[in-house]
Parts: C-alpha cells; sequence; structure tokens
C-alpha cells in the first residue's frame, strides 16, 4: 500500500525532547517484584516506590504515562544506567512520520539544546519571523528526557521534564502554527503534560486560534487528567479544534465509556462528539481504529486506512485491514481492524505517527 498525503503545510507539537528506553526483561521484572510498593496518591509519582506500583499495574493493565519528581527521575538514571536513547515527543514523532512520507512539516521545539537539534531531521523550526532547519536554531538549553519501560508489546512513560509540565511553549511556533497562511493542519498534544497549577497554560493556545485559524487536531494523553479536561473543555467551548484524538484506556478516562469493548468506545464517542460539538473524533485501540464524524466515510475510510498502515509498518508487519462503515444518526462511523506485530520493533510512537496521518487525510 502506497500512502499519498497531500502536499500541506502542517504544524505538529507542541513537545520535541529525548526518549530513553529500558527494556522489561527478566532481571527488570524481578525488581518489580522484589521492591515495595505504594498506590500513588497524587499525579506526580514521588517516590520509586510509586513508580514500582505503576509498573506492576503495566503489567496487569498495560503501560500508561505519568509525571515523575526530579529526585525519582535521578533515582531512575541510577538504577538503570543503561538505556537506549532516541529522538521523541509528541511534535517530533509526528513531524518525523510525515517527514518520511514527502512532507516538510514545522515541529515546536520549546527547548533547543545542540545535541537534540543536531540528531533532528530537517524540519522547519520557527526561529522569529524565520523558518530554519534544527542544526540553525540551536540554543544552549538545558536537555531533558522522559523514560519509557518497554513491554514486548506496550510501552509505560515516566516523564520528567520542568519546561513541559509548566506549559514552556515553542512561542515563535505557535506564532506560524496557528495562522491559516502559513498552517493548513495544526496538530496538538500537549496537555496531558502540564501539571494541574499549569493547566491555564492552555489559554495561551486558545488566544492564538480564536480568530481565522488552521484546521486543528488535539490528541489526548494521560499523563495529567485535569490539564487534559481542561484543554477539551475551551478547545471546545472556543470552537478552536475540529477532531479529537485518543485511544481506548483515554475512551474511559474522559468520555466514560463503560468497557473498552468496541460498542461501549463507539458509544462514548458519539455522546462527546455531541456534547463538545465537533465535526470527528477518532479512537486508535491495537486492535482497531475507528471515527465517528459529518465527513464522507471515502475520507474516513481512507484516512484510517493509511494511518493503520503506517503505524502497523512500524512495528515490523502489514496491517490486516476490514472496513466496515454505518450511519449513526447524523454521522459516519468507519472502523478498520488491524493487528500489530507480536513482537514489534517498537511499541513507542506508534500514536503519533496514527495520528499525524488521518489527521491530515481526514481534515483537508
Amino acid at each position: 500500500m502506497e500512502i499519498k498525503l497531500p502536499d500541506v503545510k502542517v504544524a505538529a507539537g507542541l513537545f520535541s525532547h529525548w526518549d530513553s528506553f529500558i527494556k522489561v526483561d527478566g532481571n527488570v521484572l524481578k525488581w518489580i517484584k522484589d521492591s515495595r510498593k505504594v498506590k500513588p496518591q497524587k499525579t506526580e509519582l514521588k517516590s520509586i516506590e510509586e513508580v514500582v506500583y505503576s509498573l506492576n499495574n503495566a503489567i496487569k493493565k498495560g503501560g500508561e504515562e505519568f509525571l515523575i519528581s526530579e529526585e525519582v527521575y535521578k533515582e531512575l538514571l541510577s538504577v538503570f544506567p543503561e538505556r537506549r536513547t532516541g529522538l521523541g515527543g509528541n511534535g517530533n514523532n509526528m513531524g518525523r512520520t510525515l517527514f518520511s512520507l514527502g512532507l516538510k512539516p514545522l515541529v515546536s521545539y520549546p527547548l533547543r539544546p545542540k545535541r537534540l537539534m543536531l540528531a533532528s531531521p530537517n524540519f522547519k523550526v520557527a526561529v522569529k519571523n524565520k523558518f530554519r532547519i534544527p542544526s540553525k536554531a540551536i540554543r544552549d538549553d538545558p536537555e531533558y528526557e522522559h523514560i519509557i519501560f518497554e513491554f514486548r508489546n506496550d510501552r509505560h512513560i515516566l516523564s520528567w521534564n520542568p519546561a513541559e509540565r509548566k506549559g514552556v511553549f515553542d512561542h515563535d511556533f505557535l506564532r506560524f502554527a496557528c495562522n491559516p497562511k502559513f498552517t493548513d493542519v495544526l496538530i496538538l498534544a500537549y496537555a496531558h503534560l502540564l501539571l494541574p497549577r499549569y493547566k491555564k497554560r492552555t489559554d495561551i493556545i486558545i488566544e492564538n486560534l480564536k480568530k481565522k485559524r488552521p484546521k486543528v487536531h488535539l490528541e489526548f494523553g494521560t499523563g495529567c487528567k485535569d490539564s487534559m479536561k481542561y484543554a477539551m473543555e475551551k478547545f471546545a467551548e472556543y470552537g478552536c479544534c475540529d477532531s479529537f484524538g485518543l485511544n481506548e484506556k483515554e475512551c474511559k478516562i474522559y468520555f466514560k465509556s463503560k468497557t473498552e469493548n468496541r460498542n461501549d468506545l463507539i458509544e462514548s464517542a458519539l455522546n462527546a462528539l455531541k456534547e463538545y460539538s465537533l465535526n470527528r473524533i477518532c479512537v486508535h485501540t491495537p486492535e482497531f481504529a475507528f471515527s465517528v464524524s459529518k465527513n464522507s466515510v471515502r475520507k474516513e475510510i481512507d484516512a484510517l486506512e493509511s494511518a493503520c498502515f503506517i503505524a502497523s509498518s512500524i512495528t515490523g508487519k502489514k496491517p490486516v485491514v476490514k472496513p466496515t462503515k454505518k450511519r449513526l444518526g447524523n454521522y459516519n462511523l468507519c472502523l478498520v481492524k488491524t493487528k500489530l506485530h507480536p513482537k514489534p520493533r517498537t511499541s513507542t510512537g506508534l500514536g503519533d505517527a496514527f495520528t499525524a496521518v488521518q489527521a491530515i487525510k481526514s481534515l483537508l
């Protein structure tokens, strides 16, 4: 299957950083089993015992994303000195997918340390009133990394980055990304990384989008639920968004889906679509992806098939696509089944790859 994207101006953000990978092998599993566990009480994990509890839960129910304190971050680096490092962040992951498909996206870099910028593909980076490539946009900024525990076909993310949790945005990026003169589609994923006391940083983005704006897709996350809910409500209240995207776990958290079964997920997405007055909602799971929207069936099936193909190809296996469609009142339900590789090359960045492709295909 050959994926062709329209020649469009796309912006992806809001964060780019290093990811640090720890493979969950027998030694790690023994460490989890033998270590003391304490149930987390707040959004931010502040002890290694809370981290171990979250990892033990990930073994049973699947990985999630948590914010961690600086102390926990340093302790994890000490416990696991051997780590594989790579480019990461929602903005960077989406940008790399689109770049590999022939586009030159504008990517957000709130922090621009030399090593990170030199390792990045030749995206567009906003520097004051110009576009530059990453190697020409270097600043003397600190480096941070998100720690990712990789299971066989899942991942558990522990994030410590003071810039992201405080909502230190790339304002040069926002000036271009929120202006339809320079951007056709803006794809955002950021709110789940804001600590609760910084959730109103979303207002900065809303102010940039209140007037004439590009098409906007907002992708969800499970780090800080309060900040994510605030963003959902504000984007809907001011009509600054065309599409929401999320996975099955996030459907339970934010849309109150009864279970992760297909029919419950569809029902919760349909109810949310009406509640937030959107044009579409897209839900992706390891086994299928669907959208409920006002778009044509042809457009949505193409968006879902293309996105599933790209995400599945990253794991090392082509998807098995079986599209279905039906009417749900005034909306079209489109669903495709897909199977990921049982031993994927990676389980990180798949959601971002899926998000980037389906957003462009569905919103234009």
